[in-house]
């Protein structure tokens, strides 16, 4: 069966969220709705109202890593609650010495605190620290890697690539000369679709997940492959990811 599925939105940031939510529940639309910080996975899960394809995930994301650090004491009895971590990982942007440390130390954490699972599902940022995510992880983490909006060098993606991980793909990364020439090289069993939404926008409007057919349509005209060949790739992309549906 094909279906459409966003695999990084931050669901409970949308001025109208409860209107997105409706809308993408109704279309049955597999969503990982990512978080900031852990003190809002519990009211991302109240949000979402137990649709049963928007699955929330734990997140504590890299910008916020110093101002929210002393969150991390949540994340072990969260993780109980669901299979999907994110947005977490590493945002190098900053040249401060002391917030890249604790970025790294909180991530090394959630990581550890992950692979005691041994089938969580993480939705990684890596902005500008793509090596040094990659190394973080390793080639035989316990889990489900999937860089989201990546922007590293094609060496960094090789690597990734031969370590199993997966790549979420938006429609500003289709939108973008760099953004294709990366999907480009990306086998299309990896990639998945993604709208970093209400942080990447389409026209005027923010992304949305029924927008992950427009991702579809341009992925399809990048692989040079029919978009509803490239739906099915997609979706069973999505299958073997996350074991979801």
């Amino acid at each position: 069966m094909t279906f459409l599925a966003d695999t990084h939105c931050h669901l409970d940031l949308y001025p109208d969220y409860a209107g997105v939510i409706a809308e993408t529940d109704r279309l049955g639309i597999e969503v990982i709705a990512v978080t900031n910080t852990p003190s809002v996975f519990r009211t991302c899960v109240a949000i979402t109202g137990g649709c049963s394809h928007i699955h929330p995930a734990v997140g504590l994301h890299p910008q916020l890593a110093i101002q929210r650090h002393c969150e991390l004491r949540l994340v072990p009895d969260l993780l109980k609650e669901t299979r999907f971590v994110g947005e977490i990982g590493l945002d190098f942007v900053t040249q401060n010495a002391e917030e890249r440390n604790i970025q790294q130390r909180v991530f090394a954490t959630i990581l550890e605190n992950s692979a005691v699972y041994g089938d969580k599902v993480l939705t990684i940022h890596s902005r500008r620290a793509a090596g040094d995510v990659v190394q973080m992880i390793g080639p035989n983490y316990p889990g489900t890697i999937i860089l989201h909006w990546f922007s590293g060098s094609l060496r960094i993606m090789q690597t990734a690539i031969n370590f199993g991980y997966y790549f979420s793909v938006n429609p500003a990364m289709l939108s973008s000369n760099t953004g294709r020439r990366l999907v480009t090289a990306m086998p299309h069993d990896r990639v998945l679709s993604e709208s970093d939404g209400p942080f990447v926008a389409i026209g005027k409007r923010a992304a949305r997940p029924i927008h992950m057919q427009d991702v579809v349509n341009k992925l399809a005209a990048v692989w040079n492959v029919d978009p509803v060949a490239t739906a099915d790739q997609l979706s069973e992309n999505y299958r073997r990811a996350t074991g979801n549906t």
